[in-house]
């Protein structure tokens, strides 16, 4: 990225000036191709990425129009399609609701979970849609009723993952006392179908479009394959945050550590220190996560870092595909900001 050092003209071009120096990038991302950046009217909510398309989501709560959408950017093509509708458009507009709390890509086929409520109800729904013909319509639904701030009792969904043609999402169900009674997977398609029943499956966290990692209550990973069939059970130090690719699974512990594990054998193969951090996700041997307002690339081999991205805010959203790295943060004012960094500028 080239930044001009010579006085500003005008206003405007003070302006396009300050928008460049956003995010400064460090490392071996200073030659290569073209790292592409996007402003949007509002936060970014949820991000996913998968192949050469993008999908986000604009929190209403700064848009001019008032309205949250869910968008997919290819960034090959770089054009820009709004997938959200009416519906969507709401999600922000309740009380306790968290909007679209969740985000996921498989291809051609984009799905998110909006979440509503008041002080005694909240409510989840998956809503689809396919890129080439947006058209977003509910295909499950789940309620329940309670003290917002306490128990619910009720449905729920979540554990949202997508990769390649694969879409999967967890569904269960709490007593009075917040106890959970039944639990499932489901295949996200053009209907839901059941792929496994119990707390085991809960909640899947990744896939690869291959695989799925479930991270426990119990703190363990559950390994399955697209079919649910359990392929094995990984038993890290204190999980926090899990990504699956081909024949790596990495776990992120709540003591700030990386462990790196063969997805195939469940075998341990090395642990690096990662001090505060978030977000992770993993692809073509690398790790990407943030860290505060700093993202970063390592090599699950070494722990060598071989990208680092500092934004002008903290990151809320990272994720990592053979095409590359996309993460998110606010901008300025209430602007949003995703960047691109195209996977040859990470290698």
């Amino acid at each position: 990225m080239r930044v001009s050092h010579s006085p500003p003209r005008t206003a405007a071009a003070a302006l396009a000036v300050a928008g460049l120096l956003l995010v400064a990038f460090d490392g071996s991302a200073a030659t290569g191709p073209r790292i592409l950046q996007k402003s949007t009217p509002g936060e970014i909510e949820a991000l996913a990425l998968d192949g050469s398309r993008l999908a986000y989501d604009v929190s209403a709560e700064y848009s001019p129009k008032r309205c949250n959408t869910v968008y997919v950017w290819n960034v090959t093509r770089q054009t820009t399609t709004r997938v959200s509708g009416r519906q969507t458009c709401g999600a922000d507009n309740t009380s306790t609701g968290a909007g679209v709390r969740e985000l996921a890509l498989a291809g051609s086929r984009v799905a998110w979970i909006v979440n509503q409520g008041g002080n005694s109800e909240s409510g989840d729904y998956l809503y689809t849609t396919l890129v080439a013909h947006p058209g977003e319509r509910v295909l499950a639904s789940a309620y329940r009723t309670g003290d917002v701030s306490g128990v619910l009792t009720g449905n729920w969904l979540g554990g949202l993952v997508g990769a390649d043609r694969f879409l999967a999402v967890n569904h269960w169900a709490t007593d009075s006392h917040g106890e959970v009674t039944t639990a499932g997977l489901e295949r996200v398609a053009a209907r839901m179908s059941d792929l496994s029943q119990g707390v085991a499956t809960m909640t899947a966290r990744a896939t690869d479009g291959r695989q799925l990692a479930v991270l426990r209550s119990d703190g363990t990973v559950g390994i399955y394959s697209t079919g649910a069939q359990l392929r094995r059970t990984v038993v890290p130090s204190a999980a926090k945050e899990v990504a699956l690719r081909g024949d790596y699974l990495v776990v992120l512990t709540k003591a700030s550590t990386l462990e790196v594990y063969n997805s195939h054998s469940g075998r341990r193969l090395r642990m690096w220190r990662a001090a505060g951090a978030a977000q992770l996700d993993i692809s073509s041997g690398l790790a990407a996560y943030s860290a505060g307002r700093t993202v970063r690339v390592v090599r699950l081999t070494t722990g060598k870092s071989v990208f680092t991205a500092h934004a002008s805010a903290a990151v809320s959203a990272v994720q990592l595909e053979p095409s590359g790295l996309a993460y998110a943060f606010r901008g300025r004012g209430n602007s949003g900001r995703i960047v691109f960094v195209p996977m040859r500028r990470l290698r």
